[in-house]
């Protein structure tokens, strides 16, 4: 019998998947996805080592012509330092009708384009982390700033700006008075609808807003410490959105009227709201840290799903506390305690399938996005062993542009980030290769 011979080549695919049909990606997202790619392929297609990269999307069509495009305009930015988006566009379509489809997409080759040559690089490798910071505190001759300055001025440069009609819903009559600051609301685009039904008075809304991590999007939802009368719309949002943890990056004083318990600190039930009732499980009390286990049980009171028999299961999710950062204060008084409670957080989702983060600060903008930045930060050293708090925090100021509003909190990122590589970075890689 005649051996069949078998050819077996290699392909290795890489997926963007935040481009949706009648939109335009995030530049910065872009420009990481095509540094990922040329970093694993660039030299072998420049050598001749590999065919040709095969570039598609639904229609082999606009979002591929934008790519080709940047792509293309990038490489002749580096060899002869100048870009031809229009020469190069003619050039694409006299191989394809339809590459590049619009004005807008179009528009959005020259900004990200724009985007590489404002900002460049701002990654850099782990083990040069503690070298890159002495050097970001030297002041600049000329400027008079030092390069933690230059680089937060950039990013409020490139903040977002959103409009009243942007952000109608926290406007609404019957929603203002859920906002503790009617100029901290969130775009309607970016903002979690709360789904389950509490009564005729109760409206989708809550002041909150999804925040990407560094794999996953919208793996965190910031908000603010409710109100007196938000306290069911904020566990409606824990349960509509099934988070795995709540954490809470203050500590009130006792029984204030500004910042109402929201959450049983005893053993026994209570109810927030008509519907929720929040059972305690278990706690475990740290220095600097508690953490309480709780059942968040539903009730069912709408009339429709009521006759239609929907059950609403008990879901279980863990709150933690950090209790070493005082009102008022600008950063923690212990920064291993905050990223001690971070890893406490990955430990408990790692097993509970992963449900986003709800963090919760006084007012839903200080602390929170030092929180999201850093954690992006650590999961891009685990996996990649880069450091890049620059993009870290252009990230968790897309949906909310106070969030990491003071160069206090921008510095801070960069001290957690170096805390976590000089104390835990070895502990966890090897725990990582145990379970492999």
């Amino acid at each position: 019998m005649a051996k069949t011979i078998t050819e077996e080549r290699h392909l290795l695919q890489f997926h963007f998947t935040e481009w949706h049909s009648h939109n335009c990606p995030f530049p910065n997202s872009i420009l990481e996805f095509r540094r990922r790619v040329r970093a694993v392929v660039g030299h072998r297609i420049k050598s001749n080592e590999a065919g040709p990269m095969v570039i598609h999307c639904n229609d082999g069509g606009g979002r591929s012509g934008v790519y080709l495009a940047i792509d293309a305009n990038m490489e002749l930015g580096e060899e002869e330092d100048t870009f031809d988006v229009f020469g190069y566009l003619k050039k694409l379509r006299q191989s394809r009708r339809g590459l590049v489809d619009n004005v807008d997409q179009y528009k959005f080759i020259y900004d990200t384009l724009e985007e590489f040559i404002i900002c460049g690089n701002s990654w850099f490798p782990v083990n040069e982390l503690s070298q890159r910071l002495k050097q970001k505190s030297l002041k600049n001759p000329v400027s008079k700033m030092n390069e933690y300055q230059r680089e937060y001025l950039l990013i409020c440069k490139q903040t977002p700006r959103f409009s009243i009609g942007d952000c109608a819903g926290g406007h609404r009559g019957d929603n203002r008075k859920k906002n503790r600051d009617v100029l901290i609301v969130p775009p309607d685009n970016f903002r979690p609808y709360l789904t389950s039904f509490q009564g005729n008075s109760f409206t989708d809304y809550i002041n909150a807003v999804f925040v990407d991590g560094y794999t996953k999007p919208r793996e965190y939802i910031v908000t603010e410490w409710p109100v007196k009368t938000t306290l069911g719309e904020f566990w409606s949002l824990v349960y509509d959105y099934e988070c795995a943890a709540v954490v809470v990056l203050c500590l009130p004083p006792h029984s204030s009227q500004t910042y109402p318990s929201f959450w049983p600190e005893g053993r026994a039930s209570k109810k927030y709201g008509p519907v929720f009732t929040i059972d305690h499980i278990s706690h475990n009390h740290y220095t600097n840290i508690k953490t309480w286990v709780f059942r968040i049980n539903k009730k069912i009171v709408s009339l429709t799903e009521l006759m239609a028999g929907v059950k609403a299961p008990p879901r279980t999710v863990q709150l933690f506390q950090l209790t070493c950062w005082p009102m008022g204060h600008k950063v923690p008084t212990s920064t291993n305690s905050l990223v001690e409670l971070m890893n406490m957080v990955e430990r408990w989702r790692q097993r509970t399938d992963y449900g986003p983060v709800c963090v919760v600060s006084p007012d839903g903008r200080s602390r929170c996005g030092v929180y999201c930045a850093a954690n992006a930060c650590i999961e891009q050293v685990i996996q990649h062993g880069e450091v890049d708090i620059f993009q870290a925090v252009r990230t968790v100021r897309r949906h909310r542009p106070q969030l990491v509003e003071a160069i206090t909190e921008y510095k801070y990122c960069y001290d957690l980030v170096l805390h976590y590589v000089l104390h835990y970075l070895n502990k966890d890689l090897k725990e990582k290769m145990m379970h492999k």
